[in-house]
């Protein structure tokens, strides 16, 4: 009798260890030019990584989240090296980020209208969004329903004044194969890039403007409490990037996958 009660303990955390892993994909299509890529996604206890593959075969690089020490690693395949983000780095990172927006501003007020301009599109080009005048608060707007791989969901259309930016399509967490454990990481990872966007939110910044505009769209969909099974970017009217899952499944995930690869060297990230 003992040892039948040992074997169905075994069994029963075997069992549950298993299904509080997660193994998900998304593709992501750029419209203009044509390319398709892919996420593949792992989530393991307050962990989550994500493995960003180029034409959807090619891995172009990786991170992970990891939730108990409140870090983010930057994985380069190229050169086999990583950098560890934590929120020390990044408050230092973001103050040096800013001196060099400020004074690229205030380089800015000295050119001649034209030039200015010209500076403008070319800072838009390297961070879309930014540099797009004073701050404007994100509006959500209900646009319907839809399916996104045989998921229901709810589609709210994404305005910055009057240009809408982008649509999400939102399911219920409960509706995704291992949702909740996917809900718990990723809410987890937005508290940590809530901090990082706290960093960056200067107001009148360049950057921070543009940051404090994300980080409060993402602050309304975790309020809709669900997990945006497709996002569509838009530019001037047109659609730009679409994001889709693509599935989801519970299965074990081994731990060593959230470290950084073996024979890989860290970097330093150079900081005041």
């Amino acid at each position: 009798m003992l040892k039948i009660l040992t074997v169905s303990a075994l069994a029963l955390l075997i069992t549950y260890n298993a299904y509080a892993d997660v193994v998900f994909e998304m593709q992501q299509k750029e419209l203009n030019p044509e390319s398709v890529g892919q996420i593949k996604g792992k989530v393991k206890d307050n962990d989550l990584r994500m493995d960003f593959y180029e034409n959807g075969t090619q891995l172009e690089g990786s991170m992970v989240f990891r939730g108990d020490k409140n870090e983010i690693i930057m994985i380069n395949h190229d050169n086999k090296s990583y950098i560890i983000m934590d929120e020390a780095t990044m408050k230092s990172l973001a103050a040096q980020m800013e001196q060099a927006m400020s004074q690229m501003e205030a380089a800015m007020k000295d050119m001649p209208p034209d030039q200015r301009e010209k500076m403008k599109e070319m800072i838009k080009q390297k961070m879309p969004g930014a540099g797009g005048g004073p701050y404007v608060e994100p509006v959500l707007k209900k646009a319907g329903e839809g399916k996104v791989n045989g998921v229901s969901c709810a589609k709210y259309d994404v305005y910055k004044g009057d240009e809408k930016v982008r649509q999400h399509c939102v399911a219920n967490w409960n509706s995704i194969d291992g949702g909740q454990e996917m809900m718990a990481v990723m809410l987890r990872m937005a508290d940590f890039m809530d901090q990082m966007a706290k960093s960056f939110s200067k107001a009148g910044s360049l950057v921070g403007d543009q940051v404090q505009f994300e980080k409060n769209v993402f602050n309304q969909l975790r309020q809709l409490n669900g997990f945006p099974v497709e996002t569509i970017e838009y530019g001037d009217g047109k659609e730009e990037a679409v994001s889709t899952f693509q599935s989801s499944e519970k299965t074990a995930v081994d731990a060593a996958d959230m470290e950084p690869p073996a024979g890989y060297t860290k970097q330093n990230i150079p900081v005041k």
